[in-house]
């Protein structure tokens, strides 16, 4: 068998990987218990791996934040100089089976939703919304101050228990059906995820009150789950990684398994090369701000990890599934399906689960495969939020993930498949 040959069998065992993924949600953990190589004073961050004093301010607050969340530090400024001198490892956190969405700062402490892919054999674990108050609050604004503490504390001594409870009696929930669906009802699973918080809602909610406990202990978690914005995406996340990990080390393969960046590069990881990342410059967002008080110098380039979902086909990669948030960006609903249609050039294959009515029912592409994206010359379109240089959204968009990302992958991709 030619390279060629080996190079297509093994995207295919890739892309089966996410296309025919089964992910659940079966249970809430803390992170040492459930993601894989988290030492003891150890901070997780979002992005490839970047030395403490590259990192741009929102990564170095967050990483004095889980200083004192685990109480690892008295103060900001012991915390710096523990930091600095070393005792702390630092690592990205999608070198492990997680993801971190905005600054993703996760330490042992942090309760995990824990995402089982029964197809692939590998979980996932993602953290969950702060809720409506602090949505993003610790883990992805990298924010510390004693309401945000008190917050984690109540997340994980009251609102959990029964959600863990209820996923113990029921065997775990599908997230796979309600991605699905919710792309066909307006959703593209990274920007929005309105039809899956309803759909999420319809299963989780009558499990909930099924309980035999107090109905105000159960109406507490209820109300965090409908009142926190687009609750449900971190399963979606979840499963994503998941999938990803599962093609990670298939020989051969040129397929894409992580997207992310941390406010200064943005780097890609491929399933062929497990381990190593492939950077370049972190990209600007294009789209629509909150208010017009905010430009482009107020943003920061990308951070974040949530281009997991990307990298399964959702997202950018999904826009004809979702013309309003293209349309936020000022976009039309062809140019949302040009989008994907563009997208297509790019994918190895087409994900039959996520049929979509603006595509005259075509499956959505999936699999971003780094040959095509440098025969082309088309680079993959990522969705997200835009992250003010000094913390907090202030608007929604789109960004493209550099191109030097792909040049670097295939250079040592070809080093090693000589």
């Amino acid at each position: 068998m030619d390279v060629k040959q080996r190079i297509a069998e093994a995207n295919r065992q890739a892309a089966s990987c996410i296309t025919e993924n089964d992910p659940y949600w079966v249970d809430i953990r803390p992170a040492g218990e459930c993601v894989e190589g988290l030492e003891d004073h150890m901070i997780l961050h979002s992005g490839p791996p970047i030395d403490y004093e590259d990192m741009v301010m929102l990564h170095k607050r967050g990483m004095v934040s889980a200083m004192l969340f685990e109480g690892w530090a008295k103060d900001e400024k012991e915390a710096v100089e523990i930091i600095r001198s070393g005792e702390i490892k630092i690592d990205s956190a999608l070198n492990h089976n997680t993801v971190g969405a905005g600054t993703g700062i996760i330490t042992k402490s942090v309760a995990m939703n824990v995402i089982e892919d029964r197809r692939n054999h590998t979980t996932a674990a993602t953290f969950p919304a702060e809720g409506p108050v602090f949505q993003g609050g610790f883990c992805g604004w990298g924010l510390y101050n004693e309401g945000i503490a008190e917050n984690l504390r109540y997340m994980r001594e009251v609102l959990f228990p029964p959600m863990r409870e209820m996923l113990a009696k029921n065997g775990g929930i599908a997230i796979k059906p309600i991605l699905a669906e919710g792309m066909q009802m307006g959703d593209e699973n990274h920007t929005r995820q309105t039809a899956a918080d309803l759909l999420f809602d319809k299963q989780v909610l009558p499990q909930l009150f099924e309980l035999d406990l107090p109905k105000e202990q159960i109406m507490r978690t209820v109300r965090y789950i409908v009142e926190t914005p687009r609750f449900f995406h971190c399963y979606g996340q979840g499963a994503s990684r998941a999938a990803a990990i599962a093609a990670d080390g298939i020989e051969y393969s040129t397929m894409v398994t992580a997207m992310a960046g941390n406010g200064v590069e943005f780097g890609i990881k491929i399933a062929a090369l497990p381990g190593q990342w492939f950077t370049a410059p972190a990209p600007m967002m294009k789209g629509r701000y909150t208010s017009t008080k905010f430009t482009e110098k107020d943003q920061l380039p990308w951070i974040g990890d949530s281009c997991v979902v990307e990298c399964a086909g959702m997202g950018g990669i999904a826009a004809a599934a979702s013309p309003i948030v293209c349309n936020l960006r000022g976009m039309s609903l062809q140019e949302s399906i040009a989008q994907s249609r563009e997208m297509e050039n790019i994918c190895i294959t087409r994900n039959p689960n996520y049929v979509i009515p603006n595509l005259d029912f075509d499956c959505l592409p999936a699999g971003v495969d780094i040959r095509l994206v440098l025969k082309t010359g088309i680079c993959p379109a990522v969705h997200g939020g835009m992250f003010n240089y000094e913390g907090g959204l202030i608007g929604a968009g789109m960004a493209r993930v550099p191109m030097g990302c792909f040049e670097k992958a295939m250079k040592a991709f070809a080093a090693k498949y000589r």
